[in-house]
């Protein structure tokens, strides 16, 4: 005998199947549009683990000596090249360049009135006017006023470089990293003060197997989902194939790199990587609209007598436009749903303009 809430259930459970039964009874044509299964030729292809990192990660570093007087950008924060990350101090060395530059100026007087003399004693000589010794002695003197104004311009030239870089800029767009110094510490040249990555474009590091080795080029195309998605990806590239395999696991590096301009990479992620392989094979083909994912089910709708009729597949490979798929059921020349398949269900009464999308473009 039922218990009360095995009856509700019973009830519930027969009143579901009633309104199925209905729906499908009373159910309007659905319009949909088809393309034909084709025959192609793909390439391999290997999915593969890897991690991202940023393609420059740099340390910054002071180039003066002096106390830090400001933090002027914040920790994990865009930038661009040339904006002001610390400041230093830059008191002593301003006034340090100020007395040089005055020096520089009074040594680049007196070498001027040194060549006017070298040239009038040239003159003097030329006439025999003055002794050999003389014109040796104004020369003399004029090459050391000339040296003395060019190394205190030089001395002069070098404090303004220690004075500009009291201000410690971001050498390059990206983002800043951890703080390494604060307000009131002492630096040295060569001492790191901040880090900095960009990520514009990421590198990725997977394993190749050693089955797979010699099938694949510098250059060869790879594609890198994002997050869990199996249909949002990004495009990269091979830029690096290790010749040496690794002593544990006998798999060979492989460098990736790929443009992250829309920022959805980050360094020190886990990503899934699609790379084709050089090898080539036939397979039947349909559009990448065709497929539906139903849970861990992968098919494509066909129609058969006005109804929807699902087929389950496997796919093998893409282009990007055109998926390989292998099905027992699928068969070169049967038109499959491209439009309007996510509207449907087994059994479903549908309905095609009459024309499938192959159809027109082998009119053109």
């Amino acid at each position: 005998m039922l218990s009360l809430r095995n009856y509700k259930s019973f009830f519930v459970f027969i009143m579901v199947i009633l309104s199925i039964t209905l729906y499908n009874a009373d159910a309007q044509e659905v319009l949909v549009e088809t393309a034909t299964v084709s025959k192609m030729e793909f390439h391999d292809q290997i999915n593969l683990i890897g991690r991202t990192e940023a393609l420059v990660e740099s340390r910054i570093v002071a180039e003066v000596t002096g106390k830090v007087a400001a933090i002027n950008a914040a920790e994990g924060t865009k930038v661009s090249k040339g904006d002001p990350l610390i400041t230093i101090d830059s008191n002593k060395i301003y006034y340090s360049f100020i007395s040089t530059q005055a020096d520089a100026q009074q040594a680049k007087v007196n070498a001027k009135l040194a060549s006017d003399l070298y040239e009038k004693a040239t003159k003097l000589r030329e006439k025999e006017l003055i002794s050999e010794s003389r014109m040796d002695s104004t020369y003399a003197y004029y090459k050391i006023q000339l040296s003395r104004h060019e190394q205190l311009d030089a001395d002069m030239n070098l404090k303004k470089i220690d004075l500009e870089n009291c201000t410690i800029r971001a050498p390059y767009d990206g983002f800043t990293g951890r703080k390494l110094i604060d307000v009131g510490e002492w630096v040295q040249p060569g001492e790191p003060v901040f880090e900095m990555v960009d990520l514009s474009k990421i590198r990725i590091t997977v394993d190749l197997p050693e089955k797979h080795f010699g099938n694949l080029n510098i250059g060869s195309k790879v594609e890198v989902f994002l997050s869990n998605s199996r249909d949002s990806f990004v495009k990269g590239k091979v830029v690096g194939i290790s010749p040496n395999a690794s002593e544990e696991t006998h798999t060979f590096p492989v460098i990736i790199e790929v443009s992250n301009s829309n920022g959805k990479l980050a360094g020190g992620m886990l990503v899934r990587t699609n790379l084709y392989l050089d090898n080539k094979f036939s397979s039947l083909a349909v559009s990448k609209d065709a497929i539906i994912r139903q849970g861990f089910q992968t098919m494509v709708y066909t129609i058969k007598d006005g109804k929807a009729e699902s087929i389950p597949v496997t796919i093998t490979s893409n282009n990007g436009e055109m998926v390989a798929v292998t099905s027992d059921a699928l068969s070169e020349g049967m038109s499959v749903v491209i439009r309007g398949n996510e509207r449907i269900f087994p059994g479903a009464p549908v309905t095609t303009n009459g024309k499938s999308k192959s159809d027109e473009q082998a009119k053109k």
